[in-house]
């Protein structure tokens, strides 16, 4: 019997959701037949089957959140006896037998292990352990080989250490705890929807929103004419994720003003290729970010991770949601070569044909509202990236230019920065580069 996991879409993603299976139990699959879809923190991705036979058991149904890796789907011949589905999660956890000397013949059954667990998560002689959670568990008096590590290939990572220190009366996941604590709410009286009654992330969030009103204001706050949609999977993962960016990242903001001519003039005189003001403005943020490593930076906790390649995320409105696409090593492309990558994202990302490559990994984002007739906004920073510029529309606006009245082409910029990593005067002197690129028309 072959299974089926969950497949990791990369480092920053950790639990996922099935959305559609496309074969149902007793079908025929091929390796790299459309199996199922899931909802990731970014978009919607169609995953193939990576075993041939029968799909002979759904572990996972639609609409429930599980950690990657997890066994979703058991697949084999069509004869063959299914397995004990217990061990996946399938059926209610149970405690380990107090008898663990019986032979082979007389044991009872494997004790039932969380679905967010793979079988091959405890390695024999102890999981690897990161140094983190290895020094975390010399404090606390945890055993951290042990542990059932959540981290790739099973390795115990901090977040495990601290959730078996932590009342083991409380199942959490760690994206859950993390969340927790960056808002400072107590776990208790929150009720887990995860497998075995564990919370989620999901049920955290449910947490943050409800209503500090007293029960009786709350009864009679809701209009009953009004209509209740529920929650897209994109729309509830862009909640969780902007609602722990805004408690974990202490954000500030700061604003510059744009004299635009000398990008216009650009434009007109430039036949060779087709590229917009969002164009410019990328191209000029990835040559100041070569100036600025800092800004180009990720909190990681007990160090900053700065410099490196210039991964550039560019944020589309879909009408499911908001996704940003990444132009990586923007810091080597041209202006022609930033605006065919540019496009060529954009288009994937409107017609649903965008990649998990596609949208992961960046270290910077650029969110523009000028389309929609905006002229200034600010925005929430995109984790891990520790800033986020928000560009408003170009306007005609009355200037004093060396004692004269003018009217000039003027755009609003506001970068969120993350305090933690990035001081306002770093902030300040990068804006004041990008401006300068901008108006130099220095593309």
């Amino acid at each position: 019997m072959q299974e089926v996991v969950m497949p990791k879409m990369g480092n920053t993603v950790e639990e996922a959701e099935i959305i559609k299976w496309f074969k149902q139990e007793g079908d025929p699959v091929e390796v790299g037949d459309p199996l199922f879809s899931i909802q990731t923190d970014k978009a919607e991705v169609e995953c193939e089957s990576t075993a041939s036979g029968i799909l002979r058991k759904i572990l996972l149904p639609e609409g429930v959140e599980a950690p990657v890796l997890s066994v979703v789907a058991l697949v084999g011949a069509a004869d063959e006896p299914l397995p004990d589905i217990s061990r996946y999660g399938a059926a209610p956890t149970a405690e380990p037998a107090e008898d663990v000397t019986s032979t082979p013949e007389t044991s009872a059954p494997p004790a039932p292990v969380p679905n967010d667990v793979r079988p091959t998560a405890v390695h024999k002689g102890g999981a690897p352990v990161s140094p983190r959670a290895r020094k975390l568990a010399a404090q606390s008096g945890v055993d951290a080989t042990a542990l059932s590590g959540s981290g790739v290939s099973g390795r115990v990572m901090e977040a495990d250490v601290r959730a078996a220190a932590d009342d083991a009366n409380v199942k959490i996941t760690p994206t859950a705890r993390r969340m927790a604590e960056n808002a400072g709410i107590a776990l208790t009286g929150i009720d887990g929807t995860g497998i075995g009654g564990k919370i989620t992330k999901s049920d955290i969030s449910r947490a943050l929103e409800q209503p500090t009103a007293t029960p009786a204001a709350a009864a009679t706050s809701h209009d009953p004419t009004a209509e209740m949609k529920p929650l897209t999977p994109m729309r509830r993962i862009i909640a969780e994720r902007m609602t722990a960016s805004k408690f974990s990242a202490p954000h500030y903001y700061v604003t510059v003003e744009v004299d635009m001519s000398g990008a216009k003039a650009f434009r007109a005189g430039n036949k060779a290729f087709k590229a917009s003001f969002n164009d410019l403005v990328l191209y000029a943020t990835a040559r100041a970010l070569r100036e600025f490593p800092v800004v180009n930076a990720r909190w990681r906790g007990d160090a900053i991770e700065e410099g490196g390649d210039v991964n550039l995320g560019m944020a589309v409105a879909l009408p499911t949601g908001l996704i940003v696409p990444v132009i990586r090593k923007a810091q080597h492309l041209s202006l022609e070569g930033l605006c065919a990558a540019a496009r060529e994202l954009a288009e994937k990302a409107q017609t649903g044909k965008l990649l998990p490559e596609d949208y992961q990994g960046n270290t910077f984002t650029v969110s523009n509202l000028g389309a929609f007739g905006v002229d200034h906004f600010t925005a929430i920073i995109n984790q891990p990236d520790s800033a986020i510029i928000a560009v408003g529309q170009m306007k005609d606006r009355v200037v004093v230019l060396d004692g004269g009245i003018h009217i000039r082409p003027i755009m609003k910029m506001t970068i969120s920065s993350d305090h933690r990593v990035i001081d306002g005067a770093v902030a300040a002197r990068f804006m004041g580069r990008l401006k300068e690129i901008l108006e130099e028309a220095a593309f």
